[in-house]
């Protein structure tokens, strides 16, 4: 626990612990395992009077070296490890990493309020509005985070055999965990704002620097520390997984890590999408910012559409006779935004700006393919707008680079509403 929660995910691995127990039993002969007339002391008995089962120390002391639950002085002189079988000591090991990661992430979480987010100095430097998307609502997630660790302290301190830790996290993963998903939600905007903030504010680069060099980091990043809750949230349901190849099937202990992974899962799908539509929001906003309407405006930004497809196409302007069809001048850029329910055509236009001539609800396209295609007119397909911006029928002849883009681009207009258009030259003349 004197590790904080990016160390504790580093150096977690089996072998690590291992290599630190040997040393530990080198160098401090009285925290070697009890010996047998010990452990016969100490094993619990019927006829004993009601005592208190020993507590354990070690989530109060922050300077402890232990990671494993065998490893505890309180474990290893009470004789329970004689008694247990290793699925069960497993298990054991299980249930109390969840705990003890908990703890160091909470270490690492009120390091980053009490370190960076609560300093004088960037509260200064920072805006109101800066701040609050550079650290969202962590205040909250510090809190449930805390609530957590001392329900999970709790459990542990109850008995030395942790009975199950599953039913405290089912609890509070439906009862609090949503404030992961505000967090994990505002992390596109939180990484552009930290970039922004780098760049344009050279006080608030200076004083971040000067806050990692102190030892309290360890040499770790601000950056590794805004990402700790997406981290955290993820992890939990592999704890979570590890104690479920555990439990005895069947079993109550069984149930509620079953109930508890499932409700973890929910909450990391609901982080992934609450991402995902932030990202594509951002997107969205960028690119009607570059847009420009010479027809009716089209309002863009909506929570429930997202960018599918952008290009650049030529524009085939005719044919009139099959002489035309020899000549360059026949085609012209064109530029298609093509979201989920909608298509924009542009053109673009000096200062990386597009200016946009007609659009259409993508429902409402369709494409036809063209047969006995000449030398001219490779990879040229009709797009139709049966309602375009002018309430009318449009068509385009468009030109892709390829006849594998082609084809990519008539299957994301209109799946599944392609037709046949036969002998096009033929009809030309």
């Amino acid at each position: 626990l004197g590790l904080l929660y990016q160390e504790y995910r580093d150096k977690s691995t089996r072998q690590e612990i291992e290599t630190r127990r040997l040393q530990d039993s080198q160098t401090d002969p009285e925290e070697s395992s009890p010996s047998e007339e010990t452990l016969s002391e100490a094993e619990p008995t019927s006829t004993t009077e009601n005592k208190a089962p020993p507590q354990i120390s070690l989530l109060r002391n922050s300077n402890s070296r232990f990671n494993l639950w065998q490893d505890l002085p309180e474990i290893r002189s009470s004789g329970v490890l004689s008694i247990l079988q290793p699925d069960e000591i497993k298990l054991q090991e299980a249930m109390f990493e969840l705990v003890t990661s908990e703890a160091s992430y909470y270490k690492s979480l009120n390091l980053l309020v009490s370190h960076f987010m609560e300093n004088d100095r960037l509260k200064k430097i920072l805006h109101q509005s800066e701040a609050h998307i550079l650290f969202s609502n962590v205040l909250d997630v510090m809190a449930v985070s805390e609530r957590f660790l001392l329900d999970l302290e709790q459990r542990v301190e109850e008995n030395i055999v942790i009975s199950d830790v599953c039913d405290i996290v089912y609890q509070h993963t439906v009862n609090h965990f949503s404030v992961y998903i505000t967090y994990v939600s505002n992390q596109t905007y939180q990484e552009r704002a930290y970039k922004q903030l780098l760049q344009d504010k050279p006080a608030f680069r200076e004083l971040i620097s000067q806050l990692e060099l102190d030892p309290k980091c360890k040499g770790l990043s601000f950056s590794s520390f805004l990402i700790l809750p997406f981290q955290r949230i993820t992890r939990l349901k592999l704890l979570v997984q590890n104690i479920l190849k555990k439990v005895e099937e069947k079993s109550d202990r069984e149930t509620t890590a079953l109930d508890a992974h499932k409700e973890l899962e929910t909450v990391v799908k609901a982080c992934n999408e609450g991402v995902r539509k932030m990202s594509r929001t951002e997107q969205m906003i960028s690119i009607q910012k570059k847009l420009e309407f010479k027809i009716k405006s089209v309002p863009i930004i909506s929570h429930s559409r997202w960018l599918l497809k952008q290009g650049e196409l030529q524009q085939m302007n005719g044919p009139k006779t099959s002489r035309t069809l020899r000549t360059k001048k026949l085609f012209r850029e064109i530029y298609l935004f093509l979201f989920n329910d909608l298509l924009v055509i542009c053109r673009q236009i000096p200062g990386d700006k597009y200016q946009v001539f007609d659009s259409a609800p993508r429902g409402l396209l369709r494409v036809e393919e063209l047969e006995d295609q000449g030398q001219s007119l490779a990879n040229v397909f009709i797009l139709r707008l049966l309602e375009n911006a002018d309430d009318r029928e449009a068509s385009y002849m468009l030109k892709a680079s390829s006849q594998s883009e082609m084809k990519r681009w008539m299957i994301s207009l209109a799946p599944n509403r392609r037709t046949k258009f036969v002998s096009f030259t033929s009809r030309l003349v």
